[in-house]
């Protein structure tokens, strides 16, 4: 009897799930139905339902880019799931969107891990563009890259470009991972700067896992997430575990910066 009773809760939660990605795949080709207004668009390659040109991005999207750049042209349009999307593959066009009509094309999609990791996009890197982000633009010009600010900065770049040099000396006659070496570089110098401590190499963030939590920052904003290419279908995020990923690496990072001010 009990064993009756198991077997049918599974089918139940198993008919749930089916219903619910029917109801989803539905809703999606209900919105993404073609309509008879002709759109202005450069060239396309053809798309399937739902993902539309997903598939065509392979695992080197910068090469599968390539070959379709060769045949459509410098300019082109992707649909990446619900996301449409202008590839821009050559110097002029790349000058007319970043500099020429810029302001008109100054904002950032709002992926669902910034969204999370930066308290709804406030920080300067995924911030809609408008009075707040000009504000905070603003206060790091004056104190982080001002001239006098990266002059008194100049020691901390010399002993870490020395580092640099020693960790690639330390590798020697071996194999050297410059992507790492760099990244360490980068991150250390960032590090000094803004908080006047190191965290790498047992440094002492490295005692409270910065390094650990920069890592998985810096994959969960650079990394693929299926779910921001479906914005209507947030619930793919928990499918996924991104969800679960982004709260765990916030509390991480409030944790080493509650604990260290």
């Amino acid at each position: 009897m009990q064993v009756s009773r198991e077997m049918a809760m599974a089918l139940l939660q198993h008919l749930f799930l089916l219903t619910l990605v029917i109801a989803a795949v539905i809703a999606v080709l209900l919105k993404n139905k073609p309509r008879k207004r002709k759109s202005n668009l450069p060239p396309s390659p053809p798309k399937l339902p739902i993902i539309g040109n997903l598939h065509q991005l392979g695992k080197s999207p910068h090469i599968s880019l390539h070959r379709l750049v060769r045949k459509y042209g410098p300019i082109m349009s992707l649909q990446l799931g619900e996301v449409p999307t202008i590839v821009i593959s050559s110097a002029a066009m790349a000058k007319e969107v970043m500099k020429t009509h810029d302001l008109v094309l100054a904002n950032r999609p709002q992926i669902f891990s910034a969204k999370h990791l930066f308290y709804d996009c406030t920080d300067m890197a995924f911030s809609p563009y408008g009075a707040y982000w000009r504000h905070i633009r603003k206060i790091c010009i004056l104190e982080v890259l001002s001239g006098k600010q990266v002059q008194s900065f100049g020691h901390v770049r010399e002993e870490e470009v020395a580092r640099l040099i020693h960790r690639i000396a330390e590798s020697c006659p071996g194999t050297i991972n410059l992507s790492k070496l760099i990244g360490l570089y980068a991150n250390d110098v960032l590090c000094r700067s803004a908080f006047g401590r190191n965290f790498s190499a047992g440094g002492d963030y490295d005692k409270h896992g910065f390094q650990k939590m920069l890592e998985e920052f810096q994959e969960l904003l650079g990394g693929f997430s299926m779910g921001d290419f479906f914005p209507s279908m947030e619930f793919i995020h928990s499918l996924t575990g991104d969800e679960s990923l982004d709260f765990n690496t916030l509390l991480s990072a409030s944790t080493i910066f509650l604990t260290r001010y």
